[in-house]
């Protein structure tokens, strides 16, 4: 599996792109799932398609940022999780951004303090795709107002002892190549 698990800056992208996919900008195509962030694709010159237009044809894929509960819940509903689990544990890249990294944990009801669980009412589990063995806590260094520190120290208090979490500062993402992970700076 190759992950590229964001909190909020991108700076790792181009680099997690051409060692995963081989390719320049201008000739990788992103499945965009779902979530916020697409943009950041298309700015950098990659050709960025609808992921459910054909999921067979992109070279990685992407989930942004957002309700973490309400796109989990999207993504089951729709039978996405399903096709992307395939895909991702058969070798295509993933790229996920906020709720698009939390997601590829075991787990999300930890992100419950930063997202609010009642924008998704009917989402019948939070049991994430479990490619990462840690459930990540994004925005962890306290540099977006909506995040504050206190809010982080909360997640860790109330939920720490139940599951093992990961936090990564806005600058910071986590990067996965079979199965060895590494937190590395994304300015």
């Amino acid at each position: 599996m190759h992950l590229l698990l964001l909190s909020l800056g991108d700076g790792a992208v181009e680099r997690f792109v051409a060692d995963t996919v081989g390719k320049s900008p201008r000739d990788t195509t992103i499945g965009h799932v779902s979530g916020a962030g697409r943009e950041l694709f298309v700015d950098r010159g990659f050709r960025v398609v609808d992921f459910a237009s054909d999921p067979e044809a992109v070279d990685a894929v992407y989930v942004g940022g957002g309700n973490t509960f309400t796109i989990w819940h999207e993504l089951q509903a729709s039978g996405t999780d399903r096709l992307l689990d395939r895909l991702i544990r058969g070798g295509l890249p993933y790229i996920g951004l906020s709720a698009g990294s939390v997601i590829a944990g075991p787990d999300i009801e930890p992100s419950g303090l930063l997202d609010d669980p009642a924008e998704a009412p009917g989402l019948e589990s939070t049991t994430g795709f479990g490619w990462i063995s840690d459930v990540l806590i994004p925005h962890a260094g306290g540099m977006l107002p909506a995040y504050p520190s206190a809010l982080i120290d909360r997640t860790f208090a109330q939920f720490g002892d139940r599951f093992p979490l990961l936090a990564l500062d806005d600058d910071q993402a986590l990067v996965v190549h079979d199965g060895e992970q590494q937190v590395i700076a994304s300015p």
